[in-house]
């Protein structure tokens, strides 16, 4: 059934009369299930983790200052500007010694760990190996934008973006007009799953992922 799914997709992609090299790139894209999708954010956002002392410095930046203190313990992934690390690579890193999270005012930071939005919201979809290939300022390369009326008819797993700032992914709605997210939050300082309200998101447009298996 997944092969199946996965020639309809491709065929549906190469009638869509996209250039070429994007065709490619979208049938390279592996299949992932709404389900699966919000199973890795919750598990980032539920990750536990204690900061150690080691953890709290950054050898690569004179300037950096820990979010965190030495032995407190943090639930959810730290937030690195830059960063890609899944659960794995993150437990891996901060074990070594790295500092745990970092912010765009340091720069890319190689001596630190950490996940942010757009590198969450690829971890999610299934696109970890990927790294950074895609960003809030390309990610349409990979996910398109839905005709349906947004405030009513999103799907858990598409995402909220706003190119060149921020994106976030949908979960769900509520009755009263407030919907579910979850985000690699930099005032956070963490991946995180929240109820939030609709004024937040001025300037976003929704999408969804091209290899989602419904």
């Amino acid at each position: 059934m997944r092969l199946l799914l996965g020639i309809l997709a491709i065929g549906s992609i190469l009638a869509s009369g996209l250039p070429e090299g994007q065709v490619h790139t979208i049938a390279q894209l592996p299949l992932t299930t709404r389900a699966q999708i919000l199973d890795r954010a919750h598990r980032l956002a539920n990750h536990p983790w204690v900061c150690r002392e080691s953890n709290l410095h950054a050898p690569c930046s004179r300037r950096y200052q820990s979010d965190w203190k030495s032995g407190q313990g943090v639930t959810g992934v730290p937030y690195r500007w830059g960063g890609t690390d899944g659960i794995e690579a993150f437990d891996k890193k901060l074990a070594q010694g790295l500092a745990a999270g970092s912010h765009s005012r340091y720069g890319v930071l190689s001596c630190a760990t950490g996940i942010d939005c757009s590198g969450f919201v690829l971890y999610c979809w299934g696109l970890e190996s990927m790294g950074h290939s895609y960003s809030t300022s390309n990610l349409r390369e990979i996910a398109g934008k839905p005709k349906y009326n947004w405030f009513t008819d999103m799907k858990p797993g598409d995402v909220l973006n706003k190119s060149g700032s921020h994106v976030v992914l949908f979960t769900g709605y509520h009755p009263d007009g407030t919907i579910d997210v979850c985000e690699a939050s930099g005032s956070k300082a963490r991946v995180i799953c929240h109820q939030t309200t609709w004024s937040r998101f001025k300037g976003y447009i929704p999408l969804q992922y091209k290899a989602i298996d419904e």
